[in-house]
């Protein structure tokens, strides 16, 4: 049996610690310990938490010093531990950097059934080392003293979330347990799936399974691995009796004991058997990461093994929702583009879902394509936005689009708070009146200027600015659609633009004109939001 965090709070480190919140959490198993302290914020959330890392029963040591005035921030880094699977936090020196513990912090940790464990406040004295240490002694000792670890794995795989529950999550949770190198490959010998321990590994996994290929499913090989020992083992796993897959356990230095090899092998097997109706989109959730990541090795062998054409992807939709079940979702999603294309690719990343597609039906405008796969989705009022990026030519730009939309689609539906579809333009156009907004007022005032005599006109500024912004950004320049958007009869918005030309003197669809009155009106409806926030 693995330790469970209540008995962790047994030790001489942490007898002084208090439970401030999330007390369901202390009958789960810990497996390892970890100390977060980042000096920037947007980079914690982009390098730690923006990737499928599933940090399944660990325990997390923090001050949270970079963030000890920000209570929204501190909740936002709890929900982000708690999705990537860890399973508490110890707080060290809440009274000497952090003032207390907000209320709202300890509200959030009970809801999410996620620990928290504070220190002895207002010592400066404590030491991160000493519970560290305890902590991975018991650790060691425990699984030193229970070698059996089936069921224990299964149970901690069985808490896993839905979408980080794959093939890539059970084999980092294994490697880590048994310390060693796991490659799973189909019968042609491709790998399919390979995880290092440590990560860091610099060892040629591919080469190494090529190489023993034909070693027996009874046999530990030893040989040489530069000056250490490298034990190698082979395992068959079964799908309905019928043998596809091949697991090979690699450790270095330490033998390997045959019966880990088999429990390794039973635990694979069982999550093929429980969860196996998951398996085929393992690989297209590790074929997007590859896209994405720009791992373009993996990327080919996984496209090869999935059949899939990545040369004939052009089209990226990104669709972000909240509020619907991941599994439902991506059942829909598929079932609709398959539909509707030849080549595609579609599965979640980082919190998004992806939709990767061919020219198939470029003779249709992409946005009646969004509209109709937005009523599909939409049917309750589900809140989602899509992003459209075209002319994809290679995967690279894939990327950078992707990251574009990560960055500014928050901007975006500010600027844009009436739309649902988006394009990639838009999100570069954001971040260019987000630039000038940072600019200082220099640059906002100069921006202002072709919305300037409008502003002046006293108790019709507001008014007039508001509906010349809506045709302008979401009206498609047409009465009819601004009038909708306002619900405002369609008169009313032909007066209200007729007396802006009047004010203006030039009709505000008029080139080049519009194209900085675009940009005035986009600025101004920022700097609206930001004043009521």
């Amino acid at each position: 049996m693995s330790i469970k965090l209540e008995e962790l709070l047994k030790l001489p480190s942490l007898r002084e610690a208090k439970v401030v919140a999330g007390k369901e959490g202390l009958t789960k198993l810990v497996s390892s310990i970890s100390v977060l302290e980042y000096t920037d914020v947007a980079s914690l959330k982009e390098d730690l938490f923006n990737n499928d890392e599933f940090y399944g029963s660990e325990i997390v040591i923090s001050a949270l010093i970079m963030i000890k005035d920000d209570v929204e921030a501190q909740c936002r880094t709890i929900e982000h531990l708690h999705k990537v699977g860890e399973i508490g936090l110890i707080l060290y020196y809440v009274g000497v950097f952090l003032p207390k513990i907000d209320e709202k912090v300890i509200e959030l940790a009970d809801t999410l059934g996620f620990t928290l464990i504070v220190m002895p406040e207002k010592q400066m004295s404590l030491r991160y080392s000493e519970v560290i240490y305890e902590v991975i002694e018991a650790i060691v000792k425990n699984e030193m003293a229970s070698p059996s670890f089936v069921s224990e794995m299964v149970e901690q795989i069985s808490g896993v979330p839905l979408p980080q529950r794959n093939m890539d999550t059970v084999l980092k949770i294994l490697a880590d347990r048994t310390r060693s190198s796991l490659v799973l490959a189909n019968k042609n010998n491709q790998v399919i799936h390979a995880v290092t321990w440590p990560r860091t590994s610099t060892m040629n996994i591919f080469e190494t399974v090529e190489q023993y290929k034909e070693l027996s499913v009874d046999q530990v090989l030893v040989k040489r691995n530069g000056d250490q020992p490298l034990y190698i083992s082979k395992k068959v796993i079964a799908q309905e009796g019928i043998p596809f897959l091949n697991l090979y356990i690699l450790k270095e230095k330490d033998p390997l004991v045959l019966d880990t090899a088999v429990q390794l092998a039973e635990v694979v097997q069982v999550f093929i058997n429980l969860w196996g109706k998951h398996y085929d989109e393992i690989s297209t959730a590790e074929l997007m990461k590859a896209i994405m990541n720009d791992e373009s090795v993996k990327m080919r062998r996984l496209a090869n093994i999935l059949n899939i054409d990545v040369t004939a992807i052009h089209m990226m939709w990104i669709v972000e929702t909240n509020n619907m079940e991941e599994e439902q979702l991506l059942k829909k999603v598929k079932e609709y583009v398959r539909q509707n294309y030849h080549v595609s690719l579609v599965d979640f990343y980082n919190g998004f879902l992806i939709i990767l597609v061919d020219d198939s039906i470029i003779q249709e405008d992409p946005f009646q394509s969004a509209n109709r796969l937005l009523a599909l989705l939409d049917e309750k009022e589900q809140n989602f936005t899509i992003t459209i990026c075209q002319n994809m030519n290679n995967t690279t730009e894939v990327q950078q689009a992707y990251t574009n939309c990560n960055e500014y689609l928050r901007i975006a539906k500010i600027i844009y708070p009436y739309k649902k579809i988006f394009t990639l333009q838009e999100m570069n156009f954001s971040l260019e009146c987000f630039q000038i907004i940072n600019s200082g007022e220099l640059a906002i005032e100069k921006i202002l200027q072709p919305i300037s005599p409008i502003r002046e006109h006293g108790n019709q500024a507001e008014e007039l600015l508001s509906t010349l912004t809506v045709y302008l950004l979401e009206g498609n320049n047409r009465f009819q659609e601004t009038a909708d958007i306002l619900y405002l009869h369609k008169n009313t918005i032909k007066y209200r633009i007729q007396r802006i030309i009047e004010i203006l003197k030039y009709p505000v669809t008029k080139s080049p004109e519009v194209f900085q009155l675009y940009k005035a009106v986009a600025v101004y409806r920022m700097l609206a939001q930001i004043k009521e926030q």
